[in-house]
């Protein structure tokens, strides 16, 4: 669930990608358990560095295991088996702010988090944004994810370089929307926005 700790930084890492000779901050930051029973959040937070710049923080705890995603079904004379496990997904979309509010902007898909780590190479866009955040987490390895478990990403201000080189955007007004499932269970949403700006 708390994967979202990756997501939802990549959705910054996604947002942060603009024209080297600007200015970025982010400006909001959002995140709101849908069920209590999977996790909590203790830290949701944006901290400023100095006038121009910020960072962010997220801290959360697992009350479930997360653990590999499969569904198998097996006939044997007359028992009909169903083996079913815990899915894990985040369906992200970026966002740009024009008139009228928020509208589509370039991305908009779901991942299966489990998988993702155990190939990351396979999904280009999710990897590419990874690896803006990656030593800021440690939120690093496939399942399993033991309850209990403290999923971070702490001191997170993208480097800035980089990400233009990788997406090279306008000056505005870009964010994420993350939606965490486990199985069809809507479980957390995380949210933020960032500026771009001369």
């Amino acid at each position: 669930m708390t994967r979202v700790v990756y997501l939802s930084a990549i959705f910054l890492g996604s947002l942060a990608y603009f024209h080297v000779e600007g200015s970025y901050k982010f400006n909001s930051l959002a995140c709101e358990v849908v069920s209590p029973q999977l996790g909590w959040i203790k830290e949701c937070a944006i901290k400023a560095i100095d006038r121009k710049r910020n960072m962010l923080n997220i801290v959360a705890y697992l009350n479930r295991t997360i653990t590999e995603v499969t569904s198998d079904q097996k006939r044997h004379h007359k028992l009909h088996i169903v083996c079913l496990f815990f899915q894990f997904q985040v369906h992200f979309r970026l966002v740009k702010r024009e008139s009228g509010g928020w509208h589509p902007f370039l991305y908009d898909m779901k991942v299966d988090a489990c998988m993702f780590f155990r190939n990351r190479r396979k999904l280009f866009i999710p990897n590419l944004i990874y690896t803006t955040l990656k030593q800021f987490t440690n939120v690093n390895h496939s399942c399993p994810y033991l309850a209990g478990t403290e999923l971070s990403l702490m001191h997170w201000s993208p480097n800035e370089a980089m990400v233009l080189e990788k997406f090279p955007v306008e000056f505005g007004q870009y964010g994420l929307q993350t939606t965490w499932y486990t199985g069809k269970v809507r479980a957390l949403e995380i949210n933020g926005s960032v500026l771009y700006y001369k």
